[in-house]
């Protein structure tokens, strides 16, 4: 059923899959249960799957992107955007945690209310509370 699903995915490539799952999970993605891949965790958000593979032992395409991947420069110049009803209870919680970082510290962004962090790998997120 996972393998076959037609839905937008995203992949992020991760040094610790339990780790990145359940940060994932506490920010409202729900995971989609896979005994069948032991190197990768499929989370959902409304419509959008978020894949997470080991960074160690999920196979590459070629020997260029795994070196890429393994590294180069973590994500440069990508961001998750996710909808979050609190952004402020969000930037508390995410704050508090060792090793994630805030970027961006809540701020008016006109449309919504935003604020960025980056993940325990260094992806970016940016969490946005939109107005009524």
């Amino acid at each position: 059923m996972v393998m076959g699903s037609r839905q937008v995915k995203v992949g992020l490539r991760v040094a610790d899959l339990d780790r990145s799952r359940d940060l994932y999970l506490a920010i409202g993605f729900k995971e989609i249960p896979n005994d069948e891949q032991p190197t990768l965790r499929y989370l959902t958000h409304g419509r959008t799957w978020l894949i997470l593979s080991d960074r160690q032992a999920h196979p590459y395409i070629s020997e260029r992107d795994r070196a890429s991947a393994q590294e180069g420069p973590v994500g440069a110049g990508f961001v998750l955007a996710v909808p979050v009803p609190d952004v402020e209870a969000l930037h508390r919680w995410w704050a508090a945690q060792e090793g994630l970082e805030v970027v961006l510290p809540p701020e008016d962004a006109g449309w919504a209310v935003v604020f960025q962090g980056a993940d325990y790998d260094g992806y970016q997120v940016m969490f946005e509370q939109f107005r009524n």
